[in-house]
């Protein structure tokens, strides 16, 4: 039976009504979901099932981030101090006693040589590892809490006149 409305009707048990299409249909009156067991004492039993829901979770796993580690150049001006040494020359003049020379003068091609040595200075650059950063990750549990509405069917044992149920809640 098919029609504009997602709900048809049906006969169920005593009482014809309408339901949803993808409501359940084992639990109509018409003894569906029902079961009978006759005793030694042809006695008749019937029962029905309550159903309740429960909340479940399910987990997916998302990408919540991304960590990047990388470098950069930084220039800086920086000076040190380096320890030089040089030679400096020093002439010292002293009077003298005036006495005569064996030597004429401009014979004697006498010539004192000294070494003068300094120190120079050169700057290079070395590159040096001064720290090593590692990156890693680790898996934390915890708990979060979730919670829903939930239905439960409960029974409802209704007597008409002078009867006596037992096992009644």
């Amino acid at each position: 039976m098919s029609s504009s409305n997602s709900m048809h009707e049906h006969p169920g048990g005593d009482q014809p009504h309408r339901h949803a299409e993808g409501d359940e249909l084992a639990s109509h009156g018409t003894g569906a979901g029902r079961s009978s067991t006759t005793g030694a004492r042809q006695e008749s039993e019937e029962a029905i099932q309550l159903r309740e829901e429960e909340l479940r979770a399910r987990k997916q796993t998302v990408e919540a981030g991304e960590v990047r580690i990388g470098k950069e150049v930084v220039e800086e001006r920086r000076t040190i101090d380096v320890p030089v040494s040089r030679d400096e020359v020093t002439v010292e003049r002293r009077p003298v006693d005036r006495r005569p020379s064996d030597t004429p003068i401009g014979q004697d091609d006498e010539t004192i040589r000294v070494p003068i040595r300094e120190d120079r200075v050169e700057v290079e650059k070395v590159p040096v590892v001064t720290e090593e950063i590692s990156i890693g990750k680790q898996t934390v549990q915890e708990t979060q809490q979730v919670s829903g509405t939930v239905r439960r069917e409960e029974a409802r044992i209704e007597g008409e006149g002078d009867v006596e149920v037992e096992g009644r809640r």
